[in-house]
């Protein structure tokens, strides 16, 4: 082999390492944003258009390893339908963030209230999901009850609830649905409810453990 064609292997690899790294380090960017989001210090109650994602199901968008024309990997984000609703509602940052905004005020956030009235479905420990909380949505030109959230993958995820999958434990592995973990279920219900004096919705009659 050449010099020149064993600096050429040398740079190849360096390069397919530095975006292994880069990778690794957007991904961990994206779950220390999501965390982020449902810090009890940011959470704050609006009122106001927001779009509710808690049973939304998603699709994935494609992703590259690197610039235009680099092979596929597994997606990192995903699309998902969303309902719009107008009233109070909770989420991360200060109100005026969440005004829509846009040439017809048509982007919008995604976050929390009880508008759904869907049961929660538990989903097991090792299932992927979405995590639309906080993210940044477009209302549907056509149909401007929908909006169209991007919002990051989380996969081999915690046990999550969604009120997506009509309380059917199959649909937990047979779509990609918007899900919170009980945890977060937990923080954001305790504030809703201490807003509004409104009760979360209930859980589903069985949920797969």
């Amino acid at each position: 082999m050449s010099l020149d064609s064993r600096r050429c292997s040398a740079l190849s690899a360096w390069l397919a390492v530095l975006v292994a790294i880069l990778s690794l380090a957007t991904a961990a960017g994206a779950a220390d944003q999501t965390s982020q989001r449902l810090d009890r210090k940011v959470l704050q109650m609006c009122e106001g258009k927001y779009a509710i994602c808690d049973a939304a199901l998603c699709t994935p968008l494609a992703a590259q390893a690197g610039p235009s024309g680099s092979k596929s990997v597994q997606p990192t984000t995903a699309v998902c339908t969303c309902e719009v609703k107008i009233g109070p509602n909770l989420g991360p940052g200060p109100c005026d963030n969440r005004n829509p905004s846009g040439p017809n005020g048509e982007y919008i956030m995604s976050t929390y209230s009880y508008a759904l009235k869907n049961l929660y479905l538990t989903c097991p420990k090792g299932g992927t999901r979405t995590v639309c909380f906080g993210y940044p949505c477009i209302i549907d030109q056509k149909d401007p009850s929908r909006a169209h959230c991007t919002c990051p993958i989380k996969y081999d995820s915690e046990e999550f609830r969604t009120q997506g999958g009509n309380c059917d434990s199959a649909s937990c592995s047979n779509g990609l649905w918007q899900g919170g973990t009980p945890t977060d279920y937990k923080l954001i219900n305790e504030i809703f409810t201490k807003a509004t004096g409104e009760q979360p919705p209930q859980d589903c009659a069985a949920t797969p453990r």
